[in-house]
């Protein structure tokens, strides 16, 4: 571990970047069955992050809309 102090949470997430960074190939199939296996997805964004971008794109959507009809 590192000299400063680190969550449990922090260092699972450096040792499993650490481990993707060895081997990345073989960690692919982990990957893919990550939500299947039970795990959270660590590296995804939350449900409110996904919201707060679909929202963003429909302001965008509409703005564009309303200037390109003038």
């Amino acid at each position: 571990m590192s000299t400063r102090k680190e969550t449990p949470e922090q260092e699972r997430e450096r040792l499993y970047r650490e481990e993707q960074k060895k081997n990345p190939a073989g960690n692919f199939n982990d990957n893919l069955n990550r939500t299947q296996a039970g795990m959270p997805n660590t590296t995804g964004m939350s449900a409110k992050e996904i919201g707060v971008l679909i929202l963003i794109v429909l302001v965008i959507f509409i703005v564009y809309s309303i200037y390109k009809a003038f």
